[in-house]
């Protein structure tokens, strides 16, 4: 009985500690100031343009500083930030950008299955991204099981466990 209960507290005390552990409290900072609300909005640049990879792999791929110079090799505006943009290229760092949203290791999602098979638009568990003017430092969405859950009951998509869990 005793063994029982401090197996049942040792497994609810590491499944909390992993809850908070896996939320998404850390800021992260871009090096560049990238304005997503000029480019998907106003300029109708797709997704794919920079993120190459959402509609075809996993992982849909943060842009590399090469894709950035395919239009501002020469100056479009006369901001810092387009200037800090060429002058990291020429200083040969290409994948400066990063990773905003995650999910746990334990889970296997794919951008492919989601995006091009499901035909599940980015806003959806990116929320308004496209809105932002300047990089938010935390996911705009807090994917967690709950909310694919409800996704996959709500589009009626699998509930097996080892669909998402490997």
């Amino acid at each position: 009985m005793m063994i029982g209960a401090i197996v049942l507290l040792a497994g609810v005390g590491g499944f909390a500690t992993g809850r908070v552990l896996l939320r998404p409290t850390d800021r992260v900072s871009q090096p560049i100031a990238f304005n997503h609300q000029t480019h998907v909005e106003e300029l109708e640049l797709e997704c794919d343009l920079c993120h190459e990879f959402y509609g075809t792999s996993r992982h849909s791929g943060l842009p590399a500083l090469t894709t950035c110079m395919g239009c501002h090799e020469d100056a479009q505006t006369d901001s810092a930030e387009e200037q800090k943009i060429r002058d990291l290229a020429a200083a040969g760092q290409d994948d400066v950008f990063r990773k905003l949203f995650r999910v746990a290791d334990h889970v296997f999602y794919s951008h492919r299955r989601h995006v091009t098979l499901g035909e599940i638009p980015c806003e959806s568990c990116h929320g308004p991204i496209a809105e932002t003017a300047s990089p938010p430092e935390r996911p705009l969405v807090r994917i967690s099981m709950d909310f694919c859950i409800e996704c996959h009951e709500r589009s009626e998509a699998s509930l097996d466990c080892t669909a998402c869990h490997r």
